[in-house]
């Protein structure tokens, strides 16, 4: 069997056809499903927390021939062990590919631990027996300025 594009698009569509549940790509898509109310609580949250932590400044008149950076909503569903819908994230991002260095940005930092360093440290918890506890962080939004 050959592995190429088309095949790979073929299996695609299938998965898709058969996950009826597909997360919505914008707030229109949101407003066309049955759970919209949900999703209108999910937004909610999610600006409640960054008006919170103080991310929005005050708005300012745009200097010509400057381009602002974008913004896109992802939103997602997230399920217990069942499989069943727990509660409705919705997250407000920023679009930072169309920054550039030394213009619109001077350094970056995202405190992250890869897949490698977490199976490494929970085998290391297992193995020398260890309590391990788990933590979610709601708003991972530490504080930037837009």
């Amino acid at each position: 069997m050959v592995i190429d594009d088309i095949f790979s698009f073929a299996v695609a569509i299938e998965i898709i056809k058969g996950h009826e549940d597909i997360e919505p790509r914008s707030v229109d898509e949101c407003k066309e499903k049955p759970d919209w109310p949900k999703w209108k609580d999910a937004i909610q949250v999610e600006l409640n927390s960054l008006e919170k932590r103080g991310v929005f400044g005050p708005v300012v008149q745009t200097p010509q021939g400057v381009k602002l950076v974008g913004y896109k909503w992802v939103f997602t569903r997230k399920r217990n062990e069942k499989n069943e819908i727990a509660r409705y994230k919705a997250r407000l991002v920023v679009q930072g590919f169309s920054q550039r260095h030394g213009i619109d940005y001077e350094e970056t930092y995202s405190p992250i631990m890869d897949a490698i360093t977490f199976r490494y440290l929970i085998s290391l918890a297992v193995s020398e027996k260890l309590d391990m506890r788990l933590m979610d962080v709601v708003t991972a939004y530490l504080y930037g300025e837009l």
